[in-house]
């Protein structure tokens, strides 16, 4: 059944392909066309995976209502992140066995390692073990796990559709971008996602599928809400209806305090990152039952949100909790903690309480969301962490409002925008991807007069972050997993570099016309593996390598009668000693091969030595160092 499916769809990719190119369009072509497709199934797997977490908070936080859940069941709060803890602990290490965690880093893992191959399985996986840990009050957001649910939804359709190698990355960027856009009505901050965080490329192959997915996402999502949910709403994190009409324009004066935030959110972000990584490796070296660990975590992230509901709660305010039950059943800081995003963001907010209050609670909630995040997935729970940035960046964004507010060195300042501009700055500097973070921002917003303070913000935070710490949160985890992740300065930097600046092997070289046995015998005396092939002219004719001479040795009564001619390479393509680096390593990933002959840039056919893997990577390394 499964080869009768593929087969079928192996045929209907080489049909299409054709009459796209019978109508002038490129081989590439197709890829839009799929995009089309992921863009369409990937929005109705965020929709549901929404509504699975929807049903399981109304089902543990809404039901028992305010009265019990704050009240004599105030036991609850720690009850159901355990639970939910050991539910994803049991589904994750005896029943799926996916790998926990915020599943952005699993994707690009899988772009960088094997080329976008991820099992289509981790879509379904994914959308149940993230709904009960973000369902039950774990401490992350839906934003990761859609990414690795609309990448495995993508690869899955890559695999049935017989993808190159080389176009299964573009595809996954499809079903990022798809995620973001759906997740949060932003379609380009979904595009920019994609390539700014997932593929790293911003080339006008990969741009165009990509806008093409995260587009049909957008609308996917907006159709299935108003005409099968029968509500209008405009994303999964649907903002407040309001808008900040009185908002002043940037100007001179208000420029330290968004630098100033800037910094702020960039110490948080890359407290965040640190944070992780301490909390990962505690949990993981803690002799306790893997399949527990995620219900420890629970159960400590519920200690500390019982502690909020009685300090913050009953003993300071007489009542179960400062962010009124029906704005989010849940204390602030479990789940997404998207209604208390939208409070933060609310001018009355900040006309409640008294200043004192709300500087003691702003401050708890960082505090507490920090801890609370690395808690979770700390331990082993299946979550993202954009949600938990962009409530970081929002709770610290209101504290600096009210404080410059309270100070007064500007005027009518107002510390709803601050928690808005925050929002994208922590964000910024938890993932390093400024551009990124600004127009996801905008997008959630439609507010102009907030980017610029906004890019000023972002971009003073990544650099502070980075300062702190060179690694942002994906690739602090890539590379304890042995993965480094390149970025675009790498990729100039081996355009830099030349062939010229690389140690070159020497070339053992034979002739067409020689009988394969002098191979054999060149192996045994100077232990060569790879031969260059000169034809009767002294020119380049191709290679013999490795695997050539073992499928040789295969069939050993036929040695006598091969001639080299007959076994070598044609394929194998010179590199010049001009070239750069990225292209001779594009040649690399193109044919696999451990060296490639080189030759005088002015004389293509004569050979000066061998290229080899090693020593270019070796050469690239040096430069990093230098750098």
């Amino acid at each position: 059944m499964t080869s009768a499916v593929s087969g079928l769809a192996a045929r209907i990719k080489v049909l299409t392909s054709r009459l796209l190119r019978r109508l002038g369009l490129g081989d590439d072509s197709f890829l839009t066309l799929l995009a089309v497709l992921i863009g369409i199934v990937t929005a109705a797997a965020a929709v549901g995976f929404h509504q699975l977490i929807d049903l399981i908070r109304d089902v543990l936080y809404k039901e028992p209502g305010a009265d019990v859940l704050y009240g004599t069941g105030l036991a609850l709060l720690i009850l159901w992140p355990t639970v939910g803890g050991l539910v994803v602990g049991i589904l994750t290490n005896y029943v799926s066995r996916v790998r926990e965690g915020h599943g952005v880093i699993d994707v690009i893992e899988s772009v960088i390692r094997s080329r976008g191959f991820i099992r289509p399985v981790v879509a379904i996986e994914k959308i149940f073990t993230s709904a009960v840990t973000i369902g039950s009050g774990g401490s992350c957001g839906a934003e990761g796990p859609i990414v690795q649910i609309g990448a495995a939804i993508s690869s899955g359709f890559g695999q049935l559709f017989g993808l190159a190698r080389q176009q299964m990355p573009i595809i996954i960027g499809c079903g990022a971008a798809a995620g973001i856009s759906a997740i949060f009505n932003s379609p380009i901050g979904g595009v920019l996602f994609a390539l700014e965080v997932i593929l790293q490329d911003f080339s006008i192959r990969t741009f165009t599928p990509v806008v093409m997915a995260s587009v049909i996402a957008n609308v996917t999502t907006h159709a299935i809400f108003k005409q099968w949910l029968d509500v209008n709403y405009l994303a999964i994190f649907a903002m407040p209806d309001w808008a900040i009409h009185g908002q002043a324009d940037l100007a001179w004066r208000a420029l330290p305090s968004f630098i100033v935030l800037g910094i702020l959110c960039g110490i948080v972000g890359a407290g965040l990152t640190r944070l992780m990584a301490f909390s990962e490796s505690r949990f993981s070296k803690l002799k306790f039952p893997r399949a527990l660990k995620p219900a420890l975590g629970g159960a400590m992230l519920g200690i500390v949100g019982v502690g909020y509901v009685l300090i913050f709660g009953w003993w300071a305010l007489g009542e179960p909790k400062p962010i009124a039950f029906q704005h989010y059943p849940m204390p602030a800081f479990f789940g997404d903690g998207y209604g208390a995003i939208q409070r933060f963001l609310q001018p009355d907010f900040y006309a409640d309480h008294g200043m004192r209050y709300l500087l003691c609670l702003l401050a708890f909630m960082t505090i507490a969301k920090l801890v609370g995040t690395c808690m979770t997935l700390g331990s082993g729970g299946s979550g993202g962490v954009i949600a938990p940035a962009l409530f970081l960046g929002a709770a610290a964004g209101g504290l600096l409002g009210l404080v410059l507010e309270h100070l007064g060195t500007l005027p009518s300042v107002q510390p709803e925008v601050y928690a808005l501009v925050g929002m994208g700055a922590a964000l910024a500097a938890v993932v390093h991807a400024p551009l990124a973070s600004i127009l996801i921002l905008f997008d959630l917003t439609h507010d102009y007069k907030l980017i610029l303070p906004a890019m000023l913000a972002s971009i003073v935070a990544t650099g502070t972050a980075r300062l702190i710490f060179k690694d942002s949160i994906y690739t602090m985890s890539l590379r304890l997993r042995g993965v480094r992740v390149g970025s675009s300065s790498d990729l100039s930097l081996l355009r830099r570099l030349n062939i010229e600046q690389v140690d070159l092997d020497p070339a053992a070289v034979v002739r067409t016309s020689d009988p394969f046995q002098r191979v054999l015998d060149l192996t045994g005396s100077t232990g060569a593996t790879d031969f260059v092939v000169l034809d009767k002219a002294g020119l380049y004719a191709g290679m013999v390598i490795a695997e050539d001479i073992k499928t040789a040795l295969m069939a050993r009564e036929a040695i006598p009668l091969l001639l080299v001619g007959e076994m070598m390479r044609t394929d194998i393509p010179l590199v010049r000693s001009s070239d750069d680096l990225a292209a001779v390593l594009d040649a690399f990933s193109r044919h696999e091969v451990g060296r490639l002959p080189v030759t005088i840039s002015n004389d293509s056919g004569k050979i000066i030595g061998l290229v080899s893997r090693a020593a270019l990577m070796k050469r690239y390394q040096m430069a990093l160092a230098e750098s």
